[in-house]
């Protein structure tokens, strides 16, 4: 895959995607504590505090929290990159959209390979093709109009103003 110039090409949709991922492992994590603390405290031997049962199931997962935390960065950055594959092609699909909206001209929309959405690109392209036919007829109609504009002006004009315009 190409190289990215940006780490976060849409920070609002990429920090979302983040902030819900670290939250359903916040979750998942909590979980599985309370889910340990709750075993120590049912399935003990001997009858055990809470403070027990919570010291007890700490010191069995700890482990497992260890390995979680130090696997949270690299599962963040996977969803990043991920997340590279729509929102760079949405960024493009935006510039072109925005460029045409203040009347410039853009260039057919291309995704690079791996991306997400490559046949929004497709449909687009066919959209923004019938747009610059459409666009190309509607210059040619205002020019017909104008012609016949200025010919009825000089159909309406006294012969006299007719003679001076065109002795010009």
């Amino acid at each position: 895959m190409s190289q990215r110039r940006r780490f976060l090409v849409d920070p609002p949709v990429q920090l979302a995607i983040i902030r819900r991922m670290l939250m359903h492992w916040t979750i998942a994590l909590g979980s599985l504590m309370l889910i340990g603390i709750a075993v120590q405290l049912i399935f003990a031997a001997e009858n055990v505090s809470v403070m027990q049962a919570i010291s007890q199931s700490y010191s069995a997962q700890a482990p497992l929290l260890a390995l979680m935390f130090v696997l949270m960065p690299v599962y963040a950055w996977d969803v990043i990159k991920l997340s590279h594959r729509f929102a760079g092609p949405m960024l493009r699909l935006r510039a072109i959209l925005s460029e045409l909206a203040d009347g410039g001209t853009a260039m057919k929309l291309k995704f690079r390979p791996g991306d997400f959405w490559h046949e929004t690109a497709e449909d687009f392209n066919r959209f923004y093709e019938t747009h610059l036919a459409l666009k190309k007829r509607c210059e040619e109609l205002e020019a017909i109009v104008k012609r016949y504009e200025s010919v009825e002006n000089n159909d309406s004009m006294p012969s006299s103003e007719v003679s001076a315009g065109s002795g010009s």
